[in-house]
């Protein structure tokens, strides 16, 4: 038998609650220690759900920079959006990735769309009103997205609730990919 990931994590949580904690007698090492525990909890709540992340960023990602692409049409800032899209396409289909490559692949697609968010003033008013009234929506889901990732951790300030990660992830059993609006 081979233990998951979340046994190991649930162990050493345990061992580090139980015994190294209960007999420490520095109050900074005992709040190091529980910085410690808490992390490993969250650890182990989210551990079995970062490929699926990654994986659904990937596919947002790839939809909005396509419609952006098409929106701002021939500008000379979409052309290394093309090009990244074109070697994404090009690429194996991202749920047969190792995870490191499609976080590699997630991470350029990000600068990509920084770099044309940068470059907005250049674009012709109505198109980049347009920009900026396709990216409200998709920086407000991803926002969404994030702080249900680490609600676990206890950092989220903000007063409206957030769902659980699983709800954001999972339709009906399965990792929820949106299809591209019409």
């Amino acid at each position: 038998m081979q233990p998951e990931i979340s046994q190991f994590l649930s162990s050493m949580k345990k061992a580090i609650e139980q015994v190294v904690l209960a007999n420490l007698t520095d109050r900074f090492a005992q709040d190091q220690a529980g910085m410690i525990v808490g992390t490993l909890g969250f650890l182990q709540g989210v551990q079995d759900k970062a490929f699926h992340y990654e994986l659904l960023e990937n596919h947002l990602y790839r939809q909005l920079l396509g419609d952006l692409v098409a929106l701002v049409a021939d500008h000379d800032a979409v052309a290394p959006i093309r090009a990244q899209l074109a070697a994404e396409s090009a690429a194996p289909e991202a749920h047969l990735r190792p995870y490191r490559a499609l976080r590699g692949a997630n991470e350029m697609l990000r600068e990509q769309l920084a770099a044309l968010i940068h470059r907005q003033a250049e674009l012709p008013t109505a198109t980049a009103e347009a920009l900026d009234t396709r990216l409200r929506p998709f920086f407000k889901d991803l926002q969404l997205r994030e702080r249900a990732w680490v609600r676990a951790l206890g950092f989220d300030s903000l007063p409206d609730p957030v769902p659980d990660l699983d709800a954001l992830l999972y339709r009906d059993g399965r990792l929820h990919l949106p299809a591209k609006e019409a």
